[in-house]
């Protein structure tokens, strides 16, 4: 049996890793140093410390408390957070830590194996414990695992397309926090069609993802209204005192369920479209929506059908088919997509190529 680390042992702070000095507080104490005494503060505090009071007491930035946070958890540190009516997090040390999780090897080579497809984080604090925990389950294996592995992995093939966030660690961190405790936060964000950043609050609900990119949903302070940002285009985040109330109706999944990838609207209708040649036997082969339905004809071709709130993804997805993907209705996506082709043919039919 393969299990993850051992109980958590407090000798193990004195060995946790490089110090880190916190430029954002007048104590400027090494992490070595910060760890028993946080420990003490929240065994002390009998669950109604909170990351403020914690950061206030250690004489560090909420930040910095909030990745000693993580470092003692990543060490087996029992601690729990308990949310108050009014969405404060206030910690405590439980009183039995964790049981260990135990894996078969068949089941953490199927992780090992699936390592390189989980890319989206990657450069982030929760891409650095991902990596963390693959680590750990390498370690305990034995020659013949490791072996195996070293077979395997070259024969593997996964498409690493997506963002880079290593240089977004810090705004990641914050828009997790502004998620995880229901705060206001700042955001400064250029959009795809602005050419000047813009700073305005938000209230952060979830983080989504498609194809190895970020994206946060939540409600627009200047524009009353849900919608979504790309963490690519944010360069800068920061959480407030602000806490704001989540609807308590609302849910990450359910909100993407009429969007082909990521994009929602306000109605639902109906997407119907016909595939022919090796189109129609594709669009049998992958499911690209929950509610994708194909019929097929005594002629080969296939009429496929989607419930969507949004046509703004599925409009790039029809036209890669080229002239093997025809929509039916509604009728005005069909004009949108005569419009792009008879532009595009435009374009084309010049002839010469202009540089």
């Amino acid at each position: 049996m393969v299990s993850n680390r051992p109980p958590f042992n407090q000798s193990s702070l004195l060995s946790s890793g490089p110090c880190e000095l916190d430029i954002g507080g007048q104590g400027m104490a090494k992490r070595s140093e910060r760890h028993p005494r946080l420990l003490l503060l929240i065994a002390n505090g009998e669950g109604v410390q909170t990351v403020e009071s914690l950061a206030m007491s250690l004489e560090v930035s909420v930040k910095t408390l909030r990745r000693d946070l993580a470092s003692l958890r990543a060490l087996g540190a029992p601690i729990e957070e308990r949310i108050g009516p009014h969405g404060q997090k206030t910690f405590s040390l439980a009183k039995a830590a964790l049981p260990q999780i135990k894996f078969n090897y068949d089941e953490a080579l199927a992780l090992m194996l699936s390592r390189s497809s989980l890319h989206s984080y990657r450069g982030a604090s929760i891409g650095h414990s991902i990596e963390s925990a693959f680590e750990k389950i390498q370690g305990v294996f034995g020659p013949l695992e490791t072996k195996y592995l070293s077979r395997m992995l070259p024969r593997i093939h996964a498409t690493a397309v997506g963002g880079q966030y290593a240089a977004q660690n810090d705004v990641i961190d914050a828009l997790s926090c502004g998620i995880e405790d229901s705060r206001a936060t700042f955001i400064t964000y250029q959009s795809a069609r602005s050419t000047e950043p813009v700073t305005y609050d938000i209230h952060p609900y979830g983080f989504a993802e498609h194809r190895g990119t970020l994206y946060v949903v939540g409600y627009s302070c200047p524009n009353d209204r849900v919608q979504l940002w790309k963490v690519d285009r944010m360069l800068d985040a920061e959480v407030t005192a602000v806490p704001f109330s989540r609807p308590p109706d609302f849910d990450v999944r359910s909100h993407f369920q009429g969007a082909f990838a990521v994009v929602t609207g306000d109605t639902l209708q109906t997407i119907r479209i016909r595939f022919t040649g090796s189109a129609a036997r594709y669009v049998q082969e992958k499911q690209m929506h929950a509610t994708q339905h194909v019929d097929l004809a005594a002629d080969g071709t296939a009429m496929v059908t989607f419930e969507l709130t949004s046509t703004f993804e599925i409009k790039s997805w029809i036209l890669s088919f080229g002239s093997a993907a025809e929509v039916l209705e509604p009728v005005t996506l069909r004009q949108e997509i005569q419009q792009d082709l008879t532009a595009a043919l435009s374009i084309y039919a010049q002839g010469e190529v202009k540089s």
